[in-house]
């Protein structure tokens, strides 16, 4: 029940500081990846959250929409291939940084373009 309320919280757009602190240290990635997609997180946890251990929390990241280029530019060279993938599927990242994917080395996530 704790998970459930964590995860509540973390995608809580009144957020308190405290609470996001506390939520961005959670052993779920789940919690974190929901905080990672919070509007209302500050720019410093984002930063923290960008180098997550979790492929999950850092492509969550992409679904934030005050989430910056220089973000989205890091992502798209995650050494993660589900991070590179989850891009690849996001129809909402600039076209030049699906353009980057459209020519990555795994197979998975250029073809990605390719089955029209």
């Amino acid at each position: 029940m704790k998970t459930v309320n964590e995860y509540i919280a973390a995608g809580d757009l009144r957020i308190s500081q405290n609470c996001v602190q506390k939520l961005a240290r959670s052993r779920n990635y789940e919690v974190r990846r929901r905080l990672a997609e919070n509007a209302s997180t500050p720019y410093e946890v984002l930063v923290d959250l960008l180098h997550d251990d979790h492929g999950d929390v850092r492509l969550g990241l992409s679904f934030n929409p005050i989430v910056q280029r220089p973000f989205l530019e890091e992502l798209v060279r995650d050494d993660d291939v589900d991070v590179r993938f989850g891009l690849a599927e996001n129809t909402a990242l600039p076209v030049d940084l699906l353009e980057v994917l459209s020519k990555d080395d795994n197979p998975y996530v250029s073809r990605c373009f390719k089955q029209s």
